[in-house]
């Protein structure tokens, strides 16, 4: 009974991170928010509000060592989360909106990753989903402001099919943002290779059922990364530019890609030095010779950037199209249609309450009411001045009674 109780609060908890750090079902608000200042989004999307859900799971990971249901329920939710999230970014054409759906997957990546082996000495989920929050900081920051500058060069454009050429351009820019990518899509020796090969490290050391599922659906992940963003890297930068705006593109002023390139440095050491190892995912991070979860992170890596290239370079539209991914597994259009039949069903109700319960108490009963009154004080009005009499001196009585007692 203890064990179900402790499991029903931790999942209470869980709750609020699924709203807070936007896991499934509760991620729609996120790519919304990206609407806002770029900058916004790069604190909102890197380090800011979404992360507190998965920093109040990794304060609490000491409860997830004894409510081992719970911690198998977050494992599926974020693994699911990430791989249907990056599913979503490989249709997506807004360049802010890739990079939105790509913060839902790796979300879901520390998410899953509080979940796995929670408590164990080596190959700590909790440690390695934080060492990843860290590392995801620097480079999606980087990936966002770079898309401001990108948007603001671009006189507001955020199409990515109506880019393209902008390599030669906006230079800066586009080694700025080449690094922000690697550091996303784990290439060795970037601060992403390591904090994600620690998540996916722990799930292949979590001997349970759920910590292998939450294994294939990171690994799968790893294939789905380098496609998406190599689409938007290619699409973006190289080729011709395919509309006048991205033809007259020119770099940003320092005031701009200064804190790129400050950012892209961080991004790629960041897995280096004291803070790794004050997060205690160093250890953790480092991966054995032959290790099968480094070899097929490494096999995705490769087959994923390979097809998001061969598919989309030189390109002047998308050849895939999937309007299941396009339209987010319609999940927005369902949300929709669910609030618009309760509104509905509220409205209806508020309505029937309206008039059948407060005009008539609020309205109809008052002016009866008063009806009624003047009935009854017409009956005193006779115009008989024995009576007026009468009535005034049955008040004068009353009044002196009232004095008197």
């Amino acid at each position: 009974q203890n064990a179900t109780m402790l499991n029903a609060a931790v999942l209470l908890v869980f709750c609020g991170a699924v709203g807070k750090s936007a896991q499934l079902p509760l991620h729609v608000w996120l790519p919304d928010a990206m609407e806002g200042p770029t900058p916004v989004s790069a604190l909102i999307h890197a380090a800011t509000m979404v992360a507190a859900g998965v920093y109040m799971l990794a304060r609490v990971s000491f409860l997830l060592e004894i409510a081992e249901g719970a911690a198998h329920a977050i494992a599926l939710v974020g693994g699911l989360t990430a791989l249907v999230a990056a599913l979503m970014a490989t249709q997506q054409n807004d360049i802010k909106r890739v990079l939105a759906y790509s913060t839902l997957s790796q979300l879901g990546y520390m998410i899953m990753a509080q979940g796995i082996n929670p408590g164990a000495e080596h190959f700590n989920g909790p440690h390695a989903g934080m060492f990843h929050l860290y590392t995801h900081a620097w480079f999606k920051a980087l990936l966002f402001l770079g898309s401001g500058a990108i948007i603001f060069a671009c006189h507001h454009e955020q199409d990515i099919w109506k880019m393209g050429g902008l390599k030669k351009r906006m230079p800066i820019t586009f080694w700025t943002f080449a690094l922000g990518t690697a550091a996303l899509i784990a290439v060795p020796g970037t601060s992403g290779f390591f904090s994600k090969e620690a998540i996916l490290e722990a799930a292949w050391h979590d001997h349970s059922t759920f910590g292998k599922i939450a294994w294939a659906l990171g690994i799968a992940v790893a294939f789905l990364t380098p496609f998406y963003m190599v689409r938007l890297f290619v699409v973006t930068f190289l080729g011709k530019p395919r509309t006048g705006h991205a033809d007259h593109a020119k770099e940003v002023g320092p005031i701009m890609w200064v804190p790129l390139a400050i950012l892209a440095v961080l991004a790629v050491i960041s897995a280096y030095g004291p803070v790794a190892e004050g997060l205690k995912a160093a250890d953790k991070a480092h991966l054995p010779h032959f290790s099968i979860t480094a070899i097929l992170s490494l096999v995705g890596l490769v087959v994923g950037g390979f097809f998001g290239w061969t598919l989309y370079v030189g390109k002047e539209k998308d050849p895939l199209n999937i309007p299941l991914f396009a339209n987010r597994f319609y999940l927005d259009d369902i949300y929709q249609g669910i609030v618009r039949v309760c509104q509905d069903f509220v409205g209806m109700t508020l309505d029937a309450i309206d008039r059948y319960a407060i005009e008539p108490l609020t309205t109809r009963a008052p002016a009866l009411g008063a009806l009624g009154l003047g009935y009854v004080m017409r009956a005193f009005q006779t115009g008989n001045v024995q009576a007026y009499a009468f009535l005034f001196g049955l008040g004068a009585v009353v009044m002196l009674w009232l004095l008197v007692f």
